[in-house]
């Protein structure tokens, strides 16, 4: 039976508790790391640092990146983030210190910014097919990192690595239409669920991270992804499947992985190992850190995800 390794770390402070997720699962991830490494940090908000990816978790994977036999000869940090500016988000949380502390070289991308994208099909509410645009900055990347927080969700119960990696670096324009609708003031649940889960899986295809890593140091429960209401986790988790490190960090966060559509999918369709029983966690046991983050108010509807005719549209 094919299992999956997710290294968790309660080991410290933020950096440390990344780098050490990395280090306990180092022959897992060393062979991925290539020339070039592209880090996908979560910058939900322009402002608040508890929904957006720290810097302490980049520099953790960064000093794991550096410490590998062939390190990368150069890191990108890509997002497409929430902010009024190109670059605002990347100044106000201090990620520009990041260049002048190590030697190898860093490059800040703003996906928001880019001019080269190619096109992938997804379904609205209802079933008409629509496109989006997915950059190639991120798709001809020859090893993705998503650096995500975990945090509660107003759609998916859980917001983690593999919905980090697509949601922020899909066209800005198409984000609203993997929710099935044409604007937010539009939005329904459970349909929105059902159409965000098949278009989460259905884009996995192409934007599945090399190496997903979910910081738990500090955690987002309630009416997230944004907020401020905080869980101390005080640990990180990372694997050479992200679907793998979501579930592990789903049940961290109080949730039964199997009952969440996009890693239902992802167990089902074998894109990735979610059942808790194929998973080797090593370091710190789950059981040692769970806490039961306080769900989204409609989480209840949230969990209707499933919907009868919906195996058409996956892929």
């Amino acid at each position: 039976m094919e299992m999956a390794r997710v290294g968790l770390a309660k080991a410290g402070d933020r950096r440390t508790n990344v780098y050490r997720s990395l280090d306990l699962i180092r022959e897992d991830v060393e062979c991925k790391v290539a020339e070039q490494v592209l880090l996908k940090p979560n910058f939900l908000s322009n402002k608040n640092q508890l929904a957006s990816t720290h810097p302490d978790a980049i520099r953790g994977a960064i000093d794991f990146l550096l410490s590998t036999p062939t390190p990368p000869k150069e890191i990108i940090i890509a997002e497409g983030g929430n902010e009024d500016f190109s670059g605002e988000t990347f100044a106000n949380f201090g990620y520009p210190m990041l260049q002048d502390e190590y030697s190898v070289p860093i490059r800040l991308v703003d996906i928001n910014e880019e001019t080269e994208w190619e096109e992938t099909t997804i379904y609205m509410a209802g079933g008409v097919e629509t496109i989006v645009r997915m950059p190639k900055i991120v798709l001809d990347c020859p090893c993705t990192i998503s650096v995500a927080i975990a945090k509660t969700h107003d759609v998916c119960v859980v917001t983690l690595a593999q919905k980090n990696m697509i949601m922020g670096t899909l066209h800005k324009d198409d984000r609203i239409k993997m929710h099935g609708y044409p604007s937010h003031d539009e939005r329904i649940l459970p349909s929105e669920a059902q159409v965000l889960n098949v278009n989460l899986i259905r884009l996995a295809q192409y934007l599945k991270p090399d190496i997903g890593i979910v910081d738990g140091t500090e955690g987002l429960q309630g009416n997230g992804p944004g907020g401020t209401d905080v869980v101390e986790l005080a640990a990180a988790a990372s694997s050479a499947d992200v679907f793998a490190v979501d579930a592990v960090m789903a049940k961290a966060m109080g949730f039964e992985p199997m009952e969440l559509g996009l890693l239902h999918y992802a167990d089902t369709l074998e894109y990735g190992i979610c059942d808790l029983d194929r998973i080797e966690v090593l370091g710190t046991p789950i059981a040692e850190i769970e806490q039961a983050f306080k769900p989204h108010e409609t989480t209840e509807q949230q969990l209707q995800w499933r919907e009868a005719s919906v195996e058409k549209f996956l892929p």
